[in-house]
């Protein structure tokens, strides 16, 4: 009871007494809050702020990176997946493939989790700020997610919102913002949302301005699993003397949180054993003597090369529970 107690305290001085934008901040209008009002007419906000010794579009890259499928919460991993449930796995490098203009587009699940509770991308304002949202009114539309709400509640919409506004000196304010609208408008759904977006969200979304605050300013130290997993199997306890990594010792392995997942695609390292493999014509072996000689599809590769993706066409394995016959071959019907 007393450590509950304690925990609730806590919680709320940590998101009700620090962390807070300014008055003038929460009251404002912002772009985004009419993804809301359009639909509501009891919007209220939560808004979090905090200044950062970086320039915005520093900040605006890790926030394309948000996301369960991406480089997590930028918020504390032992709370979201202990108490939210959430897969949420943090990632504080910047990656090539979650930065390019096809990373993030509107439409976008926002990802939570991989069980369908969904919100979308929706505004994505380059170096500016990005939003995503939720409306029971109008679900997001990827096959198998679904607009939550919570308990008492006909409808529920939520925008959550980040904006970044440029300070003279190479510096930004972040803006973690959300607003959300709901029915039926009575006491226990608002209590609800007040724990949802001020005592909970708030205390999350003021660890996520103090995280990537940390981060944008190379005052982010890698995780402690992070650095014994280095140490024992990558070889400085039992590695006998023998680097595991082309960089270490540098800053550059120390101070890099997580793999730069496509760096090598610039020159593999196996381009010093020998080139990568692409194509092979004499697979799989279909001679006598092999494994499968009895068995294999002689042809099933004559003429064929990998189909584009095609929306369409995955839903309708989806509903048909078929596959195309020839499927990739040059012919009308395995395009």
């Amino acid at each position: 009871m007393a450590g509950g107690a304690l925990g609730l305290t806590g919680m709320f001085s940590f998101s009700q007494l620090s962390g807070k934008a300014t008055k003038e901040e929460n009251d404002w209008v912002y772009p985004s809050d009419d993804l809301i009002d359009r639909c509501y007419d009891n919007g209220r906000s939560s808004t979090y702020a905090i200044d950062i010794d970086a320039p915005a579009y520093a900040v605006y890259r890790h926030l394309k990176q948000i996301g369960c499928d991406k480089a997590g919460s930028y918020s504390s991993e032992f709370l979201e997946r202990n108490f939210a449930r959430l897969p949420f796995y943090n990632s504080y490098e910047i990656q090539e493939h979650w930065q390019g203009p096809d990373a993030m587009q509107p439409g976008d699940i926002a990802g939570f989790d991989y069980t369908g509770m969904s919100m979308e991308w929706t505004d994505i304002v380059p170096g500016k700020y990005v939003s995503q949202w939720v409306d029971t009114k109008h679900p997001p539309k990827a096959p198998g997610s679904f607009a939550f709400r919570y308990p008492g509640m006909k409808h529920y919409a939520a925008a959550w919102c980040f904006y970044v506004v440029p300070l003279k000196g190479e510096r930004c304010r972040l803006i973690n913002h959300w607003r959300i609208g709901f029915e039926p408008d009575n006491g226990i759904a608002a209590s609800i949302n007040w724990v949802n977006i001020e005592l909970i969200g708030g205390c999350m979304a003021h660890l996520q301005n103090i995280y990537i605050k940390r981060v944008v300013e190379f005052r982010k130290k890698p995780q402690i699993q992070a650095r014994i997993k280095r140490a024992v199997l990558g070889g400085k306890v039992f590695g006998f003397g023998t680097p595991a990594g082309r960089y270490d010792g540098t800053e550059l392995y120390e101070d890099t949180h997580n793999v730069w997942l496509r760096y090598g695609r610039q020159d593999p390292a196996c381009n010093e054993v020998r080139p990568p493999v692409t194509e092979n014509t004499e697979w799989p072996p279909t001679g006598p003597g092999t494994p499968w000689a009895d068995v294999v599809d002689e042809h099933y590769f004559d003429s064929w090369e990998e189909p584009e993706f095609s929306w369409d066409e995955q839903i309708r394995q989806k509903k048909e529970k078929t596959y195309l016959k020839n499927w990739g071959k040059k012919t009308s019907e395995g395009k």
